[in-house]
């Protein structure tokens, strides 16, 4: 907590934390790098390179063995990101993954030798990101793999089962499409608008029935089963765990995940629901009796990827630990112009109140077929840490993209950059937190530690301190 408190004055946000809170000695070392005028090529930063930005990585097909968790540690991941949204009921994949992470050598590993108090090898915290509460399309009619649709084609959606219709015989249909949202007539109207597929189709709604809604296709394209549906500008009655996101948070509670990213919250009452669940999972845990410490709730990181999310954010950043700007689905449901508006208002907003910040999705994309990022990559993120992101995020990346640590290597790279301009801007290295809404969001119980945090980071900043050291 210490830590926590000291973090979230030393920065204009908190950085995310690395590894167990319970288990943390912090050793920051000076950032460096050279170039080598010759190749033209700038060393990439390793482990030892210091930045107050974090970078999230994605684990998957492309880093799921020793040695390229290996090499992410080694070149600057600091969350390694698990992502349940394809995952099923078997958690050997997630618990081999979980186990890279904890066992990878990092630096620390030289102080865990030596020690005789149990220290982690390494210090990446793990964060686990939940499927949520999501619509998707079922069975298509005929059972078939994929049907064309046809621009100005009318499709019925509903939440039947079509599987046993006949296929179209052309994409001017007859189509009824299924997804699986009973509430559908109840939530959409005439003018609302269906997005299948992260918004390669659109339907527009022409006509509301009992339990089916009517609509006209305004473009082309394939559907497939198991695809996403968004309804943009809609209030979806969905709860804000499902049976699988339960089971996932009971896993991450007894195997120690740092962080849960919860998918799609939309309102406050959204988050108290997985606090409170998380607190019941930890509740249940035996209280250990080797004299280790007990078991922590994992930090909750709200990801806000629909309008309603936006609408209600204040409200929902005054319940979470921390907020992710899942960039994806959130520019299916709003309009991708107010994409960067809405990213520039959740993060300055996250400065004010303390409380750390994750920017996500697409980040450098481009890096999943090609070794060097494009140009508008590079500006995304270093505008990203400019703006006062906390941490950045990789995701196909390095899940599954063919350079993965080149993709890791350019983002440190870009956000070691940024850090240097804040650093050397007196108009950007500023402590950018609304004290008084700080002091408000802290538990009393908290209020000591908060006073010496904010007193410490003061006085560091005055003496110009190179470190300050947190003894835990």
């Amino acid at each position: 907590i210490m830590l926590r408190s000291v973090i979230r004055f030393a920065a204009s946000a908190p950085p995310l934390l690395n590894g167990r809170r319970t288990q943390q000695s912090v050793i920051c070392a000076a950032a460096c790098r050279s170039y080598n005028a010759a190749t033209d090529v700038w060393s990439f930063p390793g482990e030892d390179s210091f930045t107050m930005t974090n970078i999230v990585c994605t684990l998957g097909p492309s880093t799921d063995t020793p040695s390229a968790v290996s090499s992410l540690v080694a070149n600057g991941m600091d969350v390694a990101r698990l992502n349940f949204s394809h995952a099923g009921a078997d958690y050997t994949y997630a618990e081999a993954n979980m186990a890279l992470v904890r066992n990878a050598t990092g630096r620390h590993a030289r102080l865990a030798a030596g020690s005789k108090t149990p220290l982690p090898n390494n210090l990446r915290a793990v964060l686990v990101d939940t499927k949520g509460p999501e619509i998707r399309t079922g069975p298509l009619q005929g059972n078939v793999d994929v049907q064309e649709l046809g621009r100005g084609s009318v499709v019925e959606v509903t939440n039947e089962d079509v599987s046993g219709d006949d296929a179209p015989l052309s994409p001017e249909g007859p189509h009824r499409l299924n997804i699986d949202y009973p509430s559908i007539a109840k939530t959409l109207h005439e003018g609302s608008q269906i997005l299948l597929d992260d918004g390669l189709i659109a339907l527009e709604v022409t006509h509301v029935e009992n339990d089916s809604v009517t609509c006209v296709a305004l473009n082309a394209g394939p559907i497939k089963k198991n695809k996403g549906v968004n309804l943009p500008d809609a209030e979806l009655d969905l709860p804000a765990l499902t049976d699988k996101d339960k089971r996932d948070l009971k896993w991450s509670c007894e195997v120690g995940a740092d962080f849960v990213a919860a998918s799609f919250i939309r309102t406050a009452a959204n988050v108290r629901s997985v606090k409170a669940y998380l607190d019941r999972c930890i509740a249940e845990m035996p209280t250990p009796d080797d004299g280790s410490p007990a078991p922590l709730r994992p930090l909750v990181i709200s990801k806000i990827e629909s309008k309603e999310g936006v609408d209600n954010f204040d409200e929902v950043l005054l319940e979470s630990d921390g907020i992710m700007v899942a960039r994806g689905d959130l520019g299916v449901e709003i309009p991708f112009r107010k994409v960067f508006a809405a990213q520039k208002m959740m993060v300055e907003k996250c400065n004010k109140a303390g409380k750390p910040v994750i920017v996500a999705t697409q980040m450098l994309d481009s890096m999943q077929r090609n070794p060097r990022p494009t140009r508008a990559e590079v500006t995304d993120v270093g505008t990203a840490v400019l703006d006062g992101a906390d941490a950045v995020m990789l995701s196909g990346e390095t899940a599954a993209g063919s350079y993965p640590i080149e993709s890791l290597q350019a983002m440190k790279m870009i956000v070691m950059e940024a850090d240097e301009i804040i650093d050397g801007s007196p108009s950007l290295n500023r402590v950018n937190v609304n004290e008084s809404l700080v002091d408000l969001l802290n538990v009393q119980q908290d209020q000591c530690l908060h006073a010496v945090a904010k007193s410490s980071v003061k006085s560091a900043r005055d003496l110009g301190a190179k470190l300050i050291i947190v003894v835990t």
